[in-house]
């Protein structure tokens, strides 16, 4: 299901406080697009990083969750892991990550090679991402546009996974990703999937959705999966 347009869901105070605060940052990221026809795609990319960063004060759940001190081996200030996913057209907008921090937990960023990088001497390309342990460990994973033609059996891989997957990639959301960034209007917007979000146990504040281009409510990982388990058909 495709929804557009606004969500009339209760907001209280709080919500609505973040809400102006994330609209307020994301006004000023409006504005300085009009730019980026001359300029390098750095700007472009911090503005996108901005978003992500942005993104994680309105998700909750998942790998969001805060840890519990008492539990051994955790830590309420553990950081939160951002995963980068193929050829950034800016690196740089990432590496500021490393300076910030959500409440009490730091960022860290970790780069992984996309699967075209990966291909083998015969040519072909792993059906499996030999980096899927620590990527699963991550808590958001950002999709480079060069994993455009890899969307599936990436997707597919993670989807026993509570990772906010945000990509900058078409078709991301109808390939089962979490929230996607696209530009219009030479302005930098989102969509999000809210069926791809409650697979992944995440819960996205209704202060962000409200902001959203697009929302849709039909995930394709788990479509994927019901038709494997009745043998590729979408009838038992």
């Amino acid at each position: 299901m495709d929804r557009s347009g606004g969500h009339n869901m209760p907001c209280s105070p709080r919500r609505r406080r973040l809400g102006a605060a994330l609209g307020a940052t994301l006004f000023v990221s409006f504005l300085a697009l009009p730019a980026l026809a001359d300029e390098t795609s750095d700007r472009e990319y911090r503005i996108k990083a901005a978003f992500v960063y942005n993104f994680l004060k309105f998700v909750e759940g998942g790998r969001f969750v805060v840890p519990e001190v008492k539990k051994k081996d955790s830590d309420a200030n553990d950081a939160i892991v951002i995963g980068v996913l193929g050829t950034p057209p800016s690196r740089i907008a990432f590496e500021e990550f490393k300076a910030k921090k959500v409440g009490a937990r730091p960022l860290q960023v970790r780069w992984f090679k996309g699967l075209g990088q990966l291909t083998g001497e015969d040519g072909n390309v792993p059906s499996v991402h030999p980096d899927l342990d620590a990527i699963r460990r991550c808590h958001v994973l950002f999709f480079c546009p060069s994993e455009k033609s890899f969307l599936t059996p990436l997707l597919s891989s993670l989807r026993d996974s509570d990772i906010l997957t945000v990509g900058d990639v078409p078709g991301f959301l109808e390939a089962g990703g979490v929230i996607n960034l696209f530009i219009e209007d030479k302005k930098v917007r989102f969509e999000v999937n809210l069926a791809a979000a409650a697979r992944a146990r995440l819960t996205i504040r209704s202060s962000l959705l409200r902001m959203a281009a697009r929302t849709v409510d039909h995930d394709p990982v788990e479509t994927r999966d019901d038709q494997e388990k009745s043998g590729g058909s979408s009838h038992p």
